[in-house]
């Protein structure tokens, strides 16, 4: 006998609900000083047993134990062992990790899909990571092709197709070719959000837009000012 468009209708909520329930990332919780994990439902998955640990990202989540750092699955297992002294969230099946003073990327086997062979390195933004080689900063591609030449004093992250570096002369962005868009006077700059970004002026915070131009003074800025101007002399 066919299913009713109720009852039918009732099966599938309940079995995306199910879905749901299931595929949500554990979440931390503390106790005695250690980190352990729970499911969204409240059962422990994994005791607290460790020093440290963070968010889930793409069903790992680093852990650390004494003074190395690992990965576990949502399960709770260890998947990737303590081998690390510094490690990132997994981003596009790739990782970011340090043994001693190198740097490269891991994928989710623990396998080494780009060598350590960096002085520092960060997490992939925008298609991109920033490395460190010889005290100065360039960027990597996802194959760890350097795309990027290692030229520059410092240097943010890749967002909105633009990152933050500095030269001598200052602050400035470039895009993903390395060019000076937005050129380097600036005595800091942060990374682009929704078509903005915040920049230090001489002694001001302002945004400026992708093409340089002035948006508005920080709120930072425009609190100070109206505060200098109630104080007396």
């Amino acid at each position: 006998m066919a299913q009713s468009k109720p009852q039918s209708l009732a099966i599938i909520l309940a079995l995306f609900c199910t879905l749901h329930c299931f595929s949500q990332s554990p979440e931390r919780f503390y106790q005695n000083g250690k980190v352990g994990y729970k499911s969204k439902g409240g059962q422990v998955i994994v005791p607290a047993m460790y020093i440290a640990g963070g968010d889930f990202s793409e069903g790992y989540a680093i852990v650390l134990q004494g003074t190395k750092r690992g990965y576990i699955n949502e399960k709770g297992n260890v998947s990737i062992p303590f081998e690390f002294d510094d490690a990132g969230q997994f981003i596009n099946g790739m990782a970011r990790v340090g043994k001693g003073t190198s740097y490269g990327f891991i994928d989710k086997t623990g396998k080494f899909v780009i060598p350590l062979q960096f002085e520092s390195a960060s997490d992939f933004s925008g298609g991109f990571a920033k490395i460190k080689q010889n005290g100065k900063y360039g960027f990597i591609n996802n194959n760890g092709k350097i795309v990027i030449p290692c030229t520059f004093e410092d240097a943010g992250n890749f967002s909105e197709g633009l990152a933050p570096a500095k030269v001598k002369e200052g602050w400035g962005y470039i895009n993903n070719s390395g060019i000076f868009v937005i050129k380097a006077t600036y005595k800091m700059a942060f990374p682009f959000i929704k078509g903005e970004a915040q920049v230090v002026r001489g002694d001001e915070n302002i945004f400026i837009d992708k093409q340089g131009k002035f948006l508005r003074e920080s709120e930072i800025d425009e609190e100070e000012k109206r505060e200098r101007g109630t104080k007396k002399d």
